[in-house]
């Protein structure tokens, strides 16, 4: 029974380690640049492409977290490794074998998938090791990343001119709220940050004045996402859509956290801002 108990503990830790939410995103994403694209690969690429993108992503997550053990001791007390429900050992072989399948499956798909698979997963370690303690170089390099998954579904289909356009949209947008969203988790993991000495936009300029700019920063990318219905490259539900899911919310979180610049406060607008990220997928499928 105890043996039992020890494994379902070690189970749920490492189901916690992959961010489940965040790793169906990426699939999402990818389904949705499928679709985009226009939807005519093979059913291989339907199922591998994304799940060659989620399990990378699950890598990434790991990685990130074997990489944070110190920060996370201050922040987040009770994640998997830190109150050691998950060994750094398990935590390692689980993140190699999660690659190992991710390459694999992203090889099926033809080896321009398979190098842009694997030069993420590079692309990421390299930010979770280096570049996330440096000053907005991190915050970018996530960003993209975040907008990789649908250049990565036009690679899977080729598509035409057109589509491809519609592709770089959709990737740009996906990394601009990418971007707002590791601001305001920048202002939630604050004092981590700090003790192991990254320098970070709300280290360097407080937690005031970086919540005040992530807050105006997203509300001007809601607005900027308006530019494909202002150039009709998406049927008129996009701009009703954009207005109530993206603006809307946008506004209200620049206006609180112009009043009210807290970690507690930016905390609660990262996760309004995942929930924007899944709206506007849905928003893109439909209008498209």
């Amino acid at each position: 029974m105890q043996a039992n108990g020890h494994n379902d503990h070690m189970f749920s830790g490492l189901l916690q380690l992959i961010r489940p939410l965040n790793v169906l995103i990426v699939g999402a994403a990818v389904i949705l640049g499928l679709h985009l694209g226009g939807g005519e690969g093979h059913w291989v690429v339907w199922i591998f492409g994304p799940l060659a993108a989620m399990l990378v992503t699950a890598f990434a997550n790991i990685d990130n977290d074997l990489s944070d053990v110190a920060i996370d001791r201050i922040n987040r007390p009770n994640r998997p490794l830190v109150s050691g429900r998950v060994s750094l050992r398990a935590a390692f072989v689980f993140s190699l074998t999660i690659l190992t399948i991710a390459l694999l499956s992203a090889g099926v798909c033809g080896k321009a998938a398979l190098i842009l698979a694997g030069g993420v997963a590079v692309w990421l370690v390299i930010y979770n090791r280096w570049a996330k303690r440096r000053l907005l170089i991190g915050n970018v390099m996530v960003a993209i990343a975040g907008g990789v998954p649908l250049v990565y579904a036009g690679i899977l289909l080729e598509p035409l001119a057109g589509q491809w356009r519609l592709l770089w949209l959709a990737f740009a947008l996906a990394a601009a709220f990418h971007l707002a969203r590791e601001l305001l988790k920048d202002i939630e993991d604050v004092e981590g940050d700090r003790v192991v000495g990254a320098r970070t936009v709300t280290i360097v300029l407080g937690i005031t004045a970086a919540a005040r700019l992530s807050g105006a920063y997203l509300l001007f990318v809601a607005i900027v996402s308006l530019v494909p219905a202002v150039l009709r490259w998406l049927n008129p539900l996009f701009l009703y859509g954009v207005i109530i899911l993206l603006i809307a919310p946008s506004a209200i979180a620049c206006y609180r956290l112009w009043r009210h610049s807290s970690s507690q406060e930016a905390a609660r607008w990262s996760l309004v801002v995942k929930g924007m990220m899944v709206a506007g997928i849905i928003l893109l499928w439909l209008c498209h």
